[in-house]
């Protein structure tokens, strides 16, 4: 009798403890079922940036918020994800994170020498420990604050951690961090880390590294006194997550407000992180920009951009 009475004070505590997080179980089981229904593709486009001139700027999108950017002359990386899945990684091969969907344009082997790496933010789409052991320690890091605890061990030096409208000169490039909405914890137990959007600015060219972020006024306000030749903006994972990803529309309204010459759209077509499907992003991106499409200057991964 007893034995039965234990048995049903345990399953009745491991609902009570299960219940809160069936939302999160249900969620990651339909998006491996999704991911389950794709095949993993190659990119259309491969980069080449040997060939790229240091006297222009030129800007290649790897996938997710990875893009090499060579900004006359100096090869700036950002949120290098070069993995085939991201987030927790269990034993015995297990992964409870998005799988991807194209692989990257580029492999960390084929980059070429970096000056400058930038991190926005400690999500596991965007800091992806398994591929920074990939790069060579040697280009300048600069991350939101409480970012470096992740790479510390990695040897990478200096690495410069910036608040809000904080500015440094990291290997010629005036990074200058850029408030934006969304937020930094990495664990549900880790807490007050910083997230980031960038403006770069180098021989007269100033380019926006969005990041990640819902729609916000506080980009336009960053950038009210610069030229800005290059907004790099997220579109994706707005389903039902609008309060912390920009739907296309939005994004594109930020564009407008920013002044901006140029669109670069990240955060989309390579992992599903919410219910959109992975197509639908960039379609309602150039549908709102109508007669004005020719601005949104990358497609698909893997495809290079020359500033005229």
């Amino acid at each position: 009798m007893w034995s039965y009475l234990l048995m049903g004070v345990a399953v009745v505590l491991l609902a009570v403890i299960l219940y809160p997080l069936w939302g999160g179980i249900r969620y990651v089981i339909r998006q491996r079922q999704r991911e389950g229904n794709i095949i993993i593709g190659q990119p259309r486009h491969k980069p080449v940036p040997q060939q790229w001139r240091s006297d222009q700027t030129t800007i290649a999108w790897l996938g997710h918020a990875t893009l090499l950017i060579n900004l006359h002359g100096k090869f700036i990386l950002t949120d290098p994800v070069f993995s085939s899945s991201v987030g927790l990684h269990l034993p015995f091969g297990m992964n409870l994170g998005p799988r991807r969907l194209v692989r990257p344009a580029l492999q960390p082997d084929e980059l070429p020498p970096l000056d400058l790496i930038l991190q926005s933010h400690a999500h596991m789409d965007h800091l992806d420990v398994r591929s920074w052991r990939e790069l060579q320690p040697g280009p300048a890091v600069v991350m939101a604050t409480r970012n470096q605890r992740f790479i510390r061990h990695l040897g990478f030096a200096p690495v410069t951690e910036l608040g809000w409208g904080d500015s440094v000169n990291a290997a010629g490039v005036t990074v200058t961090a850029v408030k934006i909405k969304h937020w930094g914890e990495r664990y549900p137990w880790s807490r007050g880390l910083g997230y980031n959007a960038y403006l770069l600015e180098h021989n007269g060219t100033t380019i926006l590294f969005g990041g990640d972020t819902a729609d916000t006024d506080s980009l336009r306000q960053a950038c009210a006194s610069r030229k800005i030749r290059v907004a790099i903006l997220p579109i994706g994972g707005y389903r039902p997550y609008i309060h912390m990803h920009a739907s296309p529309e939005q994004t594109w309204k930020m564009f407008r407000e920013l002044g901006a010459d140029f669109l670069v759209p990240i955060h989309h077509q390579t992992f599903l992180l919410s219910y959109e499907p992975p197509d639908e992003p960039l379609r309602r991106l150039i549908a709102s920009a109508g007669g004005q499409a020719d601005r949104i200057v990358i497609h698909e991964i893997g495809e290079t951009f020359v500033v005229p």
